[in-house]
This record gives structure tokens, C-alpha cells and sequence, in this order.
């Protein structure tokens, strides 16, 4: 799938992508690139990015790489490790690399920095291949 597909695909319809706001920066096999500006409508309480925010970044780009080999994935498992908050920040960026793509599951590290390259969080992502 390429970044042209994937943008039509989340971004032309009405859905949760759409509403949270993800862009699509890079896509290639077995990767995806893609960033989420901050806003105060995905804050917390304490005026950090919202936890669910962050995850929703990891599990959207890396389902996107899943989607590069032309399948469609859905989430069977996922972890996540947020390891410094997402404050004084304008954009979240995330990318996913591909660890395995087998042939019922796939598997990706994601990787989360703000807009000054630290890491933010970093989290493992499953998908189920539909055939």
C-alpha cells in the first residue's frame, strides 16, 4: 500500500483516524512513518498528551506498515511503555519497522518521539493477517 493509498484510506472517510488527526509521513514495505499534533482536545487533566492518544498513534502506524504487504490486519495483542511524558510538545511522530511478517501474524516495534527527538514511548504491535 502506498502513503496515497493509505491517506485516502484513513483520511477520506469519517472515522477515528480522521478525528484524532493522524498524517502519514513515509511508507514503504514493512514500515510507516506518521505524526499527531498536539492539541488541548487530546491533553489530560495535567495538560499531557492523553495516554490512549499515544497509543492510538503506535496502533495506527504500525497497522499501516502490516498494510504495505497488501492484507488486511486487525490488533490481536499490544504493549506499550511510556517512558516520558508528551509535554511541551507541538507534534508526536511514530514509526513502525516490521520484526516479523509471517503468515497469520505480524509484529512491529514502534517507536514514539516529540518534535525535539526524545522518546516518548515504544511499544510492540500484533496484527492478525485476514485472508
Amino acid at each position: 500500500m502506498t502513503i496515497k493509498e493509505l491517506k485516502e484510506r484513513a483520511q477520506n472517510k469519517p472515522g477515528f483516524i480522521s478525528l484524532v488527526g493522524i498524517e502519514f509521513l513515509d511508507v514503504s514495505l514493512g514500515f510507516c512513518k506518521g505524526e499527531l499534533t498536539v492539541c488541548e482536545d487530546l491533553t489530560n487533566p495535567y495538560g499531557m498528551v492523553h495516554g490512549g492518544c499515544i497509543f492510538t498513534l503506535a496502533d495506527t502506524i504500525g497497522g499501516s506498515a502490516a498494510l504495505t504487504h497488501g492484507k488486511p490486519i486487525v490488533t490481536v495483542d499490544s504493549n506499550i511503555h511510556y517512558l516520558s511524558p508528551a509535554v511541551n510538545t507541538t507534534k508526536l511522530i511514530a514509526e513502525a519497522r516490521e520484526i516479523k511478517y509471517g503468515s497469520k501474524i505480524a509484529v512491529y516495534e514502534v517507536n514514539i518521539i516529540n518534535d525535539n527527538g526524545d522518546l516518548l514511548a515504544t511499544s510492540t504491535m500484533s496484527y492478525f493477517i485476514m485472508e
